[in-house]
């Protein structure tokens, strides 16, 4: 889960010179820039629009679409189990409208095919998706989506090197070992091989098979473990009622979603955005009250309600929203999450997204490095994330596209980390370095800026509202970007909708570099890069 880091000495997200709390323009001060009054406009709408996706309980409400792999796994399940026809039937036409439309990637479409029966070229398929993603994951990701595509019928079950411990997991998030633990199952029984399942691997699937909610919000993964948990009589009973269960996650249009939602995820960030754009302190600190009462017991946040796997990411956005908003009254909570995310810190002063001494990533290590700089006594951890940011950064190599598939994701995050440290560290050994790598990503953000004024998710890709949202968070508050800043402006204000929110293509990846999409995070985002617009130093 990835986005915006906020308030910090230099590197906030919230705009220098916010909006006092919803006047109209024409109540701003006489020494606004021309074409201040229709960004401020904009910007209104945009914040109105997200204060309404507020639940009763103070969360914003962000919702997952669905999407085709769930949606076919869901399908799957229903027709071995043989429960409800009518949500076979609803899930059998949403995968035929995909299908039609156009599948997002070949592994999907080749999911898809193979659960309404037709033919699907999986190993192709993957081919197709896997062949240029460089990523410290590659190698489980080709086991996982052959695995799921064997299982489906699109491709034979792989054959690692050691079946016995090719699935293993220890030291990763839960969600992930749950993942691991149904292919392990599915491919066991799938190549005859059923004695290499353990006890262990049962009871590790077990809690999907309770009522409630997915565990850890993934539908994903309790869709992986429901299939394997129906090849043991023990789980029949359960596995059917949690088949028929499927039709109440169903979404509108018929399909299943990745996640439950990221409500959590987009109230810290959404809330980031409200401040900045002069949100009432009521709203902002129900908001605050809502976090707080989201925090898990080791002190981290998880991306939405009730998921009890915290994560770097999601912590780092809490943190920084309560200490923006009411320090006062959740310096606590603040203290707690500091300590969660220094307990995750690397040998190479990088961070992981979950668990300590698993891979430490560019934008993770940005997002811990700007919740944990305001504060003196985090200065050695913070020096050494941004070492490490640094050192990836000067590094050859493309640029880091992780749990966003966006360049200007990382970019801008980078950015925030190398100024949250200048602001509070100038004299500091490492600042000459991080300078020179802020400079480094600008100059990619500028080279790469499209002609209509927007960003893509890479320079080859149309422009689009929450690429060019990220990159103009990082372009706006840098002198000399003045030009660049007012065409991202004009390419976003053009394309917001009467209602005042945006549309954009999907931008999150899970499993990587699978794209899902939560709407509300593009009015989240683009509300950030407005605000940066409007009172950064290069504002139109």
């Amino acid at each position: 889960m990835t986005y915006c880091a906020l308030p910090l000495p230099g590197a906030s997200l919230a705009a220098p010179e916010p909006l006092p709390a919803w006047v109209t323009p024409s109540a701003r001060s006489a020494r606004s820039a021309p074409g201040a009054d229709r960004l401020d406009r904009a910007r209104a709408r945009l914040a109105a629009r997200l204060t309404a996706a507020a639940g009763p309980d103070g969360l914003l409400r962000a919702p997952c679409d669905s999407r085709m792999l769930e949606s076919a796994l869901a399908l799957r399940l229903l027709t071995v189990t043989d429960v409800d026809p009518d949500a076979r039937e609803r899930l059998t036409r949403r995968l035929k409208t995909w299908l039609d439309e156009g599948a997002p990637d070949p592994v999907q479409e080749a999911a898809a095919r193979a659960a309404l029966g037709e033919y699907a070229d999986g190993r192709g398929a993957l081919t197709r998706l896997l062949g240029g993603f460089d990523h410290f994951t590659a190698g489980r990701k080709h086991l996982m989506f052959r695995t799921v595509l064997a299982e489906l019928g699109a491709d034979a079950f792989p054959e690692p090197p050691d079946p016995g411990r090719a699935f293993e997991a220890h030291g990763q998030q839960r969600w992930l070992i749950t993942e691991m633990a149904a292919l392990k199952v599915l491919h066991a029984f799938g190549t005859h091989s059923p004695r290499r399942v353990t006890e262990d691997d049962w009871r590790i699937l077990e809690p999907c098979a309770l009522p409630g909610p997915p565990p850890y919000g993934n539908h994903l993964a309790r869709l992986l473990a429901l299939l394997a948990l129906r090849l043991r009589p023990w789980y029949a009973a359960a596995v059917r009622a949690r088949a028929r269960e499927l039709r109440d996650v169903l979404c509108e249009d018929g399909g299943v979603p990745f996640l439950t939602g990221m409500d959590v995820f987009a109230t810290a960030t959404g809330g980031l955005a409200l401040a900045g754009a002069g949100a009432p302190a009521p709203t902002l600190r129900a908001f605050a009250e809502a976090l707080t009462g989201q925090q898990n017991p080791d002190g981290g946040w998880g991306f939405d309600r009730g998921v009890g796997q915290s994560d770097v990411d999601d912590t780092a956005y809490c943190v920084e929203f309560l200490r923006a908003v009411a320090p006062e009254h959740h310096g606590v909570g603040v203290a707690a999450g500091e300590r969660y995310l220094l307990a995750r810190q690397g040998a190479d002063g990088g961070f992981p997204t979950f668990e300590r001494g698993t891979a430490s990533e560019v934008a993770i290590t940005a997002a811990a490095v700007n919740a944990l700089a305001p504060e003196p006594a985090h200065r050695a951890a913070v020096a050494a994330g941004v070492r490490f940011v640094t050192a990836r950064q000067e590094a050859a190599g493309p640029y880091e596209r992780s749990w966003s598939l966006n360049e200007s994701n990382a970019l801008f995050r980078t950015v925030l980390a190398h100024d949250s440290f200048l602001a509070v560290a100038p004299g500091h050994p490492a600042a000459a370095g991080a300078a020179r790598a802020r400079a480094r990503a600008v100059a990619r953000l500028l080279a790469t800026q499209n002609p209509d004024g927007g960003w893509g998710h890479v320079p080859t890709d149309p422009s689009d509202p929450i690429s060019t949202a990220y990159a103009l968070i990082a372009v706006a508050r840098t002198p000399g970007a003045r030009a660049a800043t007012a065409r991202a402006v004009r390419h976003l204000l053009e394309r917001q909708r009467p209602d005042g929110g945006f549309t954009s293509r999907p931008d999150q990846a899970g499993p990587r570099p699978l794209a899902y999409h939560v709407p509300l995070l593009t009015d989240v985002c683009v509300l950030l890069g407005l605000n940066h617009a409007r009172g950064g130093p290069a504002a139109p």
